[in-house]
């Protein structure tokens, strides 16, 4: 079994509070980089991309390079998403690194910082050869607030953006706008939880088939959406991960999955799911 990403989350503190975000009690907490250099050995065989972001905003971790410098040891590509905020702080640690792939940049992030949108565009000018993606990812009825539009118009600014792919960015939902950057929209999702709404016991999702999670406090997870680690397959810092991965409860999730039938009650919470039955069933 290998998967094409395993999201690690190296802090699930942040420094910002947004509406979107689920709210938890969680203790706050970030890996120690000996936590972090154990789970590359156990996944190790397992992944060539790590993904540091479940919750939490990645680039206060006060051990950030040693964390990078890590993830370069073990060949590991690397991405990244932030709220942007310290982007332009530690953009010399981030261009050290040629193994960072990608940085997301949540745009639709709640901040009142001054310069906000100026200083992340001065950053990425300094990061070369990485995959850059703005996100606007809270979008209602498919429009952007004017907030958001306030940053495209200025980023529509920086890199000389035609009228003709403006048009193409408000309609569209991932658009490219120069060598190695792209904008990308996405209407706003509810976290899964088994005290929401929603519940579907068909369906299929990719958790377990090219991802898992793994939290601050080393709890596995099914994918990148269960922040509360109530899916918890096991503990990646006292349990044997090929012991996990073949257990009847992935096993059992996995062919729920493929079979249409959700095994786990989160994830029949999880509205998520909906987006990818669309494709499921053009495949078949």
């Amino acid at each position: 079994m290998k998967f094409k990403k395993v999201y690690i989350e190296i802090t699930n503190a942040c420094n910002l509070n947004c509406s979107f975000c689920i709210k938890d009690n969680r203790i706050k907490k970030s890996m120690s980089v000996y936590e972090f250099e154990n789970i590359l050995k156990k996944i190790d065989s397992y992944t060539d991309y790590i993904y540091l972001h479940v919750k939490g905003e990645p680039l206060i971790h006060n051990n950030l390079d040693e964390i990078l410098s890590l993830t370069s040891k073990y060949n590991k590509y690397v991405n990244i998403t932030t709220n942007g905020v310290f982007l332009k702080d530690k953009v010399d640690i981030l261009k050290k690194y040629k193994n960072i792939r990608q940085i997301n940049i949540s745009l639709h992030s709640e901040n009142n910082k001054t310069n906000y949108i100026e200083d992340i565009m001065e950053a990425v000018d300094n990061l070369k050869n990485i995959f850059i993606v703005y996100r606007f990812w809270t979008l209602k009825d498919n429009k952007l607030d004017t907030k958001m539009l306030e940053y495209l118009d200025k980023i529509k600014e920086k890199y000389f953006i035609t009228d003709e792919v403006y048009n193409t960015i408000i309609k569209g939902n991932n658009v490219k706008i120069n060598n190695n950057i792209y904008i990308n929209k996405d209407k706003e999702f509810e976290w899964p939880s088994l005290s929401n709404d929603y519940y579907n016991e068909r369906g299929f999702c990719y958790g377990l088939k090219n991802q898992i999670g793994i939290l601050v406090d080393g709890t596995i997870t099914v994918c990148c959406l269960d922040s509360f680690g109530v899916s918890n397959l096991g503990n990646i810092f006292v349990d044997d991960i090929e012991t996990i991965m073949n257990s009847e409860k992935v096993k059992n999730i996995i062919k729920g999955f493929n079979d249409r039938k959700v095994y786990l009650d989160i994830c029949r919470h999880c509205s998520y799911k909906e987006r990818f039955n669309k494709n499921i069933e053009e495949i078949k």
